[in-house]
């Protein structure tokens, strides 16, 4: 090849490149992406009792469920450990703020918490539902919006924005965790308890015999995303969506999703109609 010919191959490659950059080698590394290199470790926020989530195998000790999964398939791209740091969805943008964690999966974005972190675009769409006690009939949001209705939601959740939101007659039982919303249904303290509907399939199928799952009208869902910590320029989370965009273009965040629901023993078919990722 003469160097007229190679100049003109040259040329043409870089002008593809501009064309169809790869997302990833486009991104900017930014601060938060050179300290998790130079740690060696990529800190993810976990907790129990929100399966299909995150789910801790008490046997093994072990972390389980989609957001450990993504987290996982994350730091192996970047060729770095996981790290799990236990935390709050109350917690985590405090954790994500004081550097005690780099990424926050499942957590949803409100203009508070935009103020102080970054979220990636959405993950999935999540609809709000009701796991009501069994003799408990309703349809809407509506019916829920009463003084003599008691609804538990687990404080500085989705759920519990949403409730105070929406319900704002209700008796809100405002809860430290989700297991302890649960363990309000069951004892009689509370009538219901909002959930997103991954986490309301998991409570239903647990208190098959004395609970059950409404989507009461009108429906209503919200974007569920990444938190992650902000560099100057949205640089991380740039790189963490270029990360995100290839993953589900290969189907592998439904797949997460599927496996997941099945660690605890919720088959696909048992999903709401109108629930997608």
């Amino acid at each position: 090849m003469n160097r007229r010919d190679f100049g003109k191959v040259m040329l043409l490659a870089g002008a593809s490149a501009l064309l169809s950059p790869n997302p990833l080698l486009a991104a900017t590394e930014g601060p938060t992406l050179e300290a998790i290199r130079a740690r060696g470790a990529l800190r993810i926020g976990v907790f129990a009792g929100t399966e299909p989530y995150y789910h801790k195998n008490l046997a093994t000790g072990e972390w389980e469920g989609f957001c450990v999964s993504m987290g996982r398939d994350f730091a192996e791209r970047l060729g770095v450990k996981l790290e799990l740091v236990e935390t709050t969805w109350g917690n985590a943008v405090i954790d994500l703020q004081s550097n005690k964690i780099d990424m926050m999966f499942g957590l949803s974005n409100t203009p508070e918490r935009a103020k102080v972190v970054d979220f990636t675009k959405a993950l999935m769409d999540n609809t709000f539902t009701l796991v009501v006690r069994k003799d408990l009939e309703v349809t809407t949001w509506e019916e829920m919006n009463k003084p003599e209705m008691r609804v538990a939601v687990d404080l500085g959740s989705t759920q519990d924005k949403f409730a105070r939101k929406t319900l704002p007659n209700c008796t809100l039982v405002a809860l430290k965790s989700a297991d302890e919303t649960i363990l309000a249904l069951q004892s009689g303290r509370a009538d219901a308890i909002i959930q997103v509907a991954l986490l309301a399939v998991v409570t239903t199928k647990n208190l098959a015999q004395s609970a059950k799952l409404i989507i009461p009208q009108p429906q209503a869902s919200q974007p569920t995303t990444i938190g992650v910590r902000r560099d100057p320029n949205g640089e991380f989370r740039d790189f963490v969506d270029g990360w995100l965009a290839d993953r589900r273009k290969e189907g592998k965040v439904s797949g997460w999703i599927v496996d997941s629901l099945a660690l605890v023993g919720v088959d696909k078919a048992k999903l709401p109609a109108n629930l997608t990722f």
